[in-house]
């Protein structure tokens, strides 16, 4: 964790960080150890050495847990992407050099990602309380595409927000598409497609027909 994000933090505050960090450790042994769907919400609690109510008090399913671990490593990776980011020439290689790492990530843990992604669909009508927050990957498109439209890159007329919640759909849905089936494509190839669709749209651009 950034030391920014602990500065003023109280002790009750640090206590139960460090209480959700030992959680999500744990959780995450034990599913590597012996699967997800193995692994009990009462095994957890032993393990972290916690009250079962403790446990729940922070987190309501074991879908919860991976998703605070997924998130942690989003951030980790936005981190170390951010800082060779402003090296880069244009919007379209920050974004394809962001998500080729994510989703470099992505390939080699398709089990929680799968788990991550069911917690998040169900949650994500309930309001922004259920959401978790920001996640590593959409910062960082954030802040690529607010140095877009800084340049002119990017149109302006249309928010950050919303150009982000843009990407999100498209990424969410090749995702959940090679989760499907991952046979039937290489999930970071057809992620730079998703960029070049972001970035220059889905018309035909040397006129011919397919």
């Amino acid at each position: 964790m950034d030391q920014g994000d602990t500065q003023g933090e109280g002790r009750m505050e640090r206590k139960k960080r460090e209480t959700r960090q030992k959680i999500v450790k744990v959780a995450m042994e034990l599913i590597q150890r012996q699967g997800f769907d193995s692994t009990t919400m009462e095994q957890i609690a032993e393990e972290a050495d916690i009250a079962r109510k403790t446990l729940y008090n922070h987190f309501p399913v074991k879908e919860a847990i991976v998703d605070e671990y997924v998130r942690g490593a989003s951030k980790g990776l936005a981190r170390e992407t951010l800082s060779n980011l402003y090296k880069l020439p244009d919007t379209k290689t920050r974004l394809l050099e962001t998500l080729d790492k994510a989703y470099e990530w992505v390939e080699f843990n398709p089990e929680i990602v799968g788990i991550t992604l069911g917690y998040r669909h169900k949650n994500m009508c309930r309001g922004p309380g259920y959401s978790g927050g920001e996640t590593g990957t959409q910062s960082i498109m954030a802040e690529i595409i607010r140095l877009g439209q800084e340049t002119g890159e990017i149109r302006r007329d249309i928010s950050i927000k919303r150009l982000v919640m843009q990407l999100d759909i498209m990424r969410g849905a090749v995702v959940m598409d090679w989760l499907g089936d991952k046979s039937r494509f290489e999930l970071r190839k057809e992620m730079a497609k998703i960029v070049d669709l972001f970035i220059n749209g889905a018309m035909q651009r040397d006129g011919s027909k397919v």
